[in-house]
């Protein structure tokens, strides 16, 4: 539900270990490692992203809802695998949560208000991870509630709305690129473990929810962040 410079979801995959020697000394590294200047990361290093996201409910009451939304995120990455979403806002290390996007498909709600999506239930743990021969960094609870989205219209004669869609666990498929880490939310994160949405008091429609987009990761003290 929005293409953002930040990470987003799908299966989950055992974190495999391997021992490798490095010189006269060896190590216990992870299959897939975050690098700074590629370097291995000892400790947690903070990181910031943007991205542009596709967020879609296809199974909302009057049809289906899609926005897409531009936005910032903020957390660390390291040691090893591990990366933490900490933060998803409007602004590049801001303070609005909130986050609005467009309609391309509106449903239920009305023109006139533009829709707002906020990430709900931060900060999300996730961690590279090899799945088949691809490299994913996978998406999930860090102790809260599931990873997802709200999304927030105004409805005629109903007033405002809000479609919340999360799951469990997610994915995203991860390129090193020259500005740093891109994140892929595609076809396989979605089928996989599609969102399941609820708007109010409805039941759960499971598999409602997807999500689409790319979302670029730097190190914002100017080194360059990669993964091996």
């Amino acid at each position: 539900m929005l293409r953002m410079q930040i990470i987003g979801l799908a299966l989950a995959s055992a974190l495999l270990m391997s021992v490798v020697a490095a010189g006269s000394a060896s190590a216990t590294v992870l299959p897939h490692e975050w690098l700074l200047n590629g370097k291995l990361i000892a400790n947690p290093v903070k990181v910031h992203s943007q991205g542009l996201l596709l967020l879609t409910d296809d199974t909302a009451p009057g049809g289906v809802t899609q926005v897409h939304c531009h936005g910032f995120n903020a957390g660390t990455v390291g040691p090893h695998a591990l990366d933490l979403i900490e933060t998803i806002t409007a602004e590049l290390l801001g303070a609005h949560k909130s986050i609005t996007c467009v309609f391309d498909k509106r449903g239920l709600c009305e023109a006139s208000t533009a829709p707002t999506a906020e990430a709900v239930n931060l900060p999300w743990h996730t961690e590279l991870t090899l799945f088949g021969s691809q490299v994913r960094d996978m998406i999930m609870p860090d102790g809260g509630g599931n990873p997802g989205w709200a999304v927030t219209c105004k409805a005629p004669l109903v007033g405002t709305i809000t479609d919340t869609c999360t799951a469990a666990l997610g994915s995203t498929k991860v390129e090193n690129v020259l500005a740093g880490v891109l994140a892929l939310f595609d076809n396989l994160s979605n089928s996989l473990n599609p969102a399941n949405c609820k708007i109010g008091t409805e039941a759960v429609r499971n598999g409602a929810g997807l999500v689409e987009g790319d979302v670029t990761t730097e190190n914002p003290g100017g080194l360059q962040l990669t993964f091996e």
